[in-house]
This record gives C-alpha cells, structure tokens and sequence, in this order.
C-alpha cells in the first residue's frame, strides 16, 4: 500500500478566492518537491463538477476537476527528494 499525503482546498465561494487558494496551495507543493510544473489552478465554468478547482501534473498534461477540492501525492517520494523533485 504506497503511502499518500492528500492536499485539499477550502470550498471558496468567489473565483478570485479559489484563485489565491490555489496559489498558496501551489507555494506548498512545490516547497514540498513536486514539479513546478504541477498545479492546482481554478476556473469558473466546470464540466462536470461544482467547484472552481483543477489540477494538472504539467501544461502538457491531461487536468482534473476536482469535486472533492483536492488531490493525492507520494510521500514517501516528497519524504525522499528535494524542492526541485518530480512528484507525483
């Protein structure tokens, strides 16, 4: 069973509020050593979920919209590597 650290933001009733949660809980990760190319980031028109949160490993890569506010990461491999890792 791989050991996971979940970041979860708070519900934000504003996009703006959602946009400072995401660039404080983007400040962490990163701190914490997954790739500055992974963010959460927020957007006020949702396919299918009721919040204004996203997550992405990278610009290239898929993103998901984030019912539940939050998102899973290795910690074994945080706990492992430097600022400058590539978690996921």
């Amino acid at each position: 069973m791989s050991k996971r650290i979940w970041i979860e933001l708070d519900k934000a009733e504003t996009l703006e509020e959602a946009k400072e949660n995401c660039e404080l809980a983007n400040k962490v990760i990163h701190k914490l050593g997954v790739s500055k190319e992974a963010k959460f980031f927020a957007t006020k028109h949702q396919q299918y979920t009721n919040t204004f949160y996203n997550f992405t490993w990278s610009h290239l890569a898929d993103f998901t919209e984030l019912d539940d506010y939050g998102q899973w990461f290795d910690l074994e491999y945080l706990a492992n590597h430097s600022e400058e890792g590539d978690a996921k």
